[in-house]
């Protein structure tokens, strides 16, 4: 491809990025799609161009949305497709594995969040656990307010409204607690559902890349396991020394240990129903536990998860060989 042809590329993902933020800014619940999928063409286009026409058409992207919208807007949202689409493109071009590539995603957009809130909170003065907590105190202001109109009428609410409150407490507490954790979480999130629809964007362009495997053989390395229980071993014997706080610590890796090791669960969940009711069935059964599904459902499925890493449930070894 030659030099003229990747400039006019760039300038034109350049202008869809730009369209994107724009509408992100602007349509109602279209617009939440388009920001969480705004690494997608800076991934498309990495894979088609230079790194540094990348570089220049997202910077050029942000500018020209941020002249639209607002500038702090533009180069936020920018600034993350930017962030999380250029080494997840760079991971897919040099055909590092699918994970490998969702790794570096997630660590992408860890920081890339975490340079957004940061900045936010420098700029506006707002950090992000102030926000929630003001929810929660809007929560619980409302809630007084109905137990002063219940009580106007007679009606006996206030041990329900103070077991409410102590709740919503709780709630706010753990919430705070593991935020460093639900933060990973997010990004491992963005991350994998950008690879999902990239991947797809790739292939009907025919992009040559490392195509995804179906989810019912979706299985972590053996070593993400050993490294699991190591750091869990380290993190009590750290919080026993008492150089960090206990519960803050365990609480995070509990929470992290919940949600990545639960992605495998689901996937043995995936395969054993997909034998017996069909892929159509067992995709809606997926879907109501993944809506249904509460807190020690969420727990057995990671910890079905993480006795398929180490000991291959599924037997996707003995199937490989054979093939």
């Amino acid at each position: 491809m030659n030099k003229t042809r990747q400039i006019t590329e760039a300038g034109l993902f350049a202008a869809l990025i730009a369209i994107m933020i724009v509408g992100a800014y602007y349509v109602p619940i279209i617009g939440g799609v388009l920001a969480f999928l705004l690494p997608v063409p800076v991934i498309v286009l990495t894979m088609k161009n230079k790194p540094l026409y990348v570089f220049v058409a997202g910077v050029i992207a942000s500018l020209i949305s941020g002249a639209i919208i607002s500038i702090i807007n533009g180069l936020t949202l920018g600034g993350l497709a930017l962030i999380i689409g250029l080494p997840m493109g760079l991971a897919i071009k040099n055909r590092k594995s699918n994970l490998m590539t969702l790794f570096i995603g997630t660590v992408s957009a860890a920081i890339g969040l975490f340079i957004i809130f940061t900045l936010l909170e420098f700029v506006f003065g707002v950090s992000f656990i102030s926000v929630i907590e003001d929810s929660f105190r809007v929560s619980m202001d409302l809630q007084a307010s109905i137990g002063t109109a219940a009580s106007d009428l007679d009606v006996d609410k206030t041990a329900t409204l103070d077991e409410l409150q102590k709740a919503m407490d709780q709630v706010l507490y753990i919430t705070q607690l593991v935020m460093p954790a639900m933060m990973i979480a997010m990004a491992m999130l963005y991350s994998a559902i950008n690879l999902l629809f990239s991947h797809q964007v790739l292939k009907r362009m025919k992009i040559d890349h490392i195509p995804l495997g179906t989810f019912d053989t979706f299985r972590y390395p053996k070593h993400l396991a050993y490294g699991s229980m190591g750091m869990l071993l380290l993190a009590y014997i750290i919080s026993y020394l008492g150089y960090v706080d206990s519960v803050l610590l365990m609480s995070n890796l509990k929470y992290l240990f919940v949600t990545v090791f639960s992605v495998q669960g689901y996937a043995l969940f995936y395969a054993f129903f997909k034998k017996r009711t069909g892929k159509s069935m067992s995709i809606i059964l997926l879907v109501l536990l993944t809506l249904f599904g509460f807190t020690q459902l969420l727990v057995f499925l990671a910890f079905l998860g993480f006795f398929d890493v180490m000991m291959d449930l599924r037997r996707l070894d003995i199937k490989i060989k054979k093939d």
